[in-house]
């Protein structure tokens, strides 16, 4: 004997005739009258229980007639024999739509009535028994689970198969619910999360390591490949990345990524112009980088892309010349953005948990701002100093940023002291650095990468405060006449 009761009820008709040389059906509510209609022989819940569905559906197989059937074993074959109760083989139910419901516009009475409270206890009764009950819990499984009972092939790998699902889906169910309670919360006193669909990925951070792209319910990857060798997990860091620092400009821009920094980042009126000026920044960087771009790829752009090494490319669309001319190089990954929003939060895992903390999404403006030198800073000044804390907020730590207009001329990521960072952005730039700006993401603890910067030719500073030698960081600025500018704000990027 078999219980069905599913609130999506695609192809479960076909199922249950597949089967019904093998079974007979016990089922409930609109699942019961869809298979009546549909000349396939089957038994009410309340007329197997002899006891009437209640409190408007809420209560229908919550029953021992029904429970004590699943549950039941060899071991209680006598016990089940005198309490009159029939042994189930299977159990078929998917859940009332509460990820659905609650991911649309609704109210409270709407989500709670679409908490599925008898569905849940069917599947996890059964996948515990899972040895001598079938659990379907999916849809997707019909196929092969009517294979394997038609041809009877029931073997126990599939059985433990489909009670893994079974707890994985309502595992999965009770996070959303737990979520939905938590809204609100960043920091709830249990930390859920429930990731699906995983995406294959060509090889993790090394060729060693596998790697998967886990998808929340209900959503598809933030990218569509259409051209070149499969994408790898560094693929998706890197193209992260890059829709981060793309996301605070809405100007023609162009990211160039290296190992999950920018090194070289612009805006411009146009989006060819957008790319040569971030391609200055650091051509030999470049090479072999992942590049981001907010605007469509056009005939033009790509003959410039085609003409050097890039890993892989990631854009709102791509003309239809600029794809035919990218597209000759096989290997070159191409990819278009689906519609995506910015993670909330971010995630880490460390030895025994995980850490977490909201994410980075405060863009800048000049009420974070705080002029502590004797020069203020221009009007243009300002504006490229707030342009450079863009980028050297997506950069990793210590980090300096070198700019001009809505251009950087050169970039120092990853050092383990700020002068070294300094150092490296100044190198980058070379002569360009004189006249433009510098944003650092942390304080400066000693006045050695004010003066560096001064004899490099820069005009503008922005870093935050913090040192307890600040105020020698902002006399050497103000015996230099430079602009000093504190950033209420700290970039780390770790």
């Amino acid at each position: 004997m078999g219980i069905i009761s599913v609130f999506d009820k695609r192809g479960i008709v076909e199922f249950c005739e597949s089967i019904s040389s093998h079974f007979t059906f016990v089922s409930t509510g609109n699942t019961a009258k869809l298979l009546e209609s549909s000349k396939i022989d089957v038994t009410t819940v309340s007329s197997l229980t002899e006891f009437p569905e209640i409190l408007g559906g809420r209560v229908k197989t919550l029953h021992p007639k029904i429970m004590g059937g699943i549950l039941g074993t060899l071991a209680h074959k006598k016990e089940l024999e005198e309490l009159g109760i029939t042994p189930f083989g299977l159990v078929v139910v998917n859940l009332y739509p509460f990820e659905e419901v609650t991911a649309q516009s609704h109210d409270l009475t709407h989500a709670l009535e679409n908490i599925d409270i008898g569905g849940v206890t069917l599947l996890r009764a059964a996948a515990k028994n899972y040895q001598e009950v079938i659990v379907v819990s999916s849809p997707d499984d019909y196929s092969a689970v009517s294979t394997a009972i038609t041809n009877g092939d029931v073997t126990q790998e599939l059985r433990k198969n489909l009670a893994k699902k079974a707890f994985s889906r309502t595992a999965s169910y009770d996070i959303a619910i737990h979520s939905w309670f938590s809204e609100g919360m960043d920091f709830p006193e249990r930390y859920l999360s429930s990731y699906s669909t995983p995406q294959d990925l060509r090889y993790g951070e090394n060729l060693h390591q596998e790697a998967k792209y886990y998808l929340e319910y209900g959503k598809l990857p933030f990218y569509t490949q259409i051209h070149g060798k499969n994408i790898s997990y560094n693929n998706l860091v890197d193209f992260s990345a890059a829709i981060s620092i793309l996301s605070e400009h809405d100007a023609p821009s162009c990211a160039v990524i290296k190992h999950t920094s920018p090194c070289g980042f612009a805006s411009a009126p146009t989006i060819e112009t957008a790319f040569d000026h971030a391609f200055a920044t650091d051509n030999l960087s470049a090479f072999g980088s992942v590049m981001g771009f907010n605007q469509p790829i056009t005939e033009p752009l790509a003959e410039k892309l085609h003409a050097m090494f890039v890993d892989a490319i990631i854009a709102p669309e791509y003309e239809r010349e600029a794809l035919a001319i990218l597209s000759k190089k096989s290997k070159l990954i191409l990819c278009r953005f689906n519609e995506f929003t910015m993670p909330k939060q971010s995630i880490k895992l460390v030895p025994n948990g995980v850490l977490v903390q909201s994410a980075d999404l405060h863009i800048i403006d000049r009420s974070d701002t705080q002029v502590v030198s004797k020069r203020q800073p221009t009007s243009q000044e300002f504006e490229d100093l707030l342009f450079a804390w863009k980028v050297v907020k997506h950069t990793k730590s210590n980090a300096a940023v070198i700019s001009k207009g809505t251009r950087t001329l050169g970039i120092g990521m990853g050092q383990t002291s700020r002068i070294g960072a300094v150092e490296l952005a100044l190198r980058r730039a070379g002569s360009r650095a004189r006249g433009s700006v510098m944003a650092s993401d942390a304080f400066f603890p000693y006045r050695d990468s004010i003066d560096t910067a001064v004899k490099e030719g820069i005009s503008a500073i922005i870093a935050p405060g913090g040192s307890i030698r600040d105020n020698e960081s902002i006399l050497a600025a103000d015996e230099a006449g430079i602009a000093f500018v504190w950033s209420k704000l700290r970039a780390f990027l770790h």
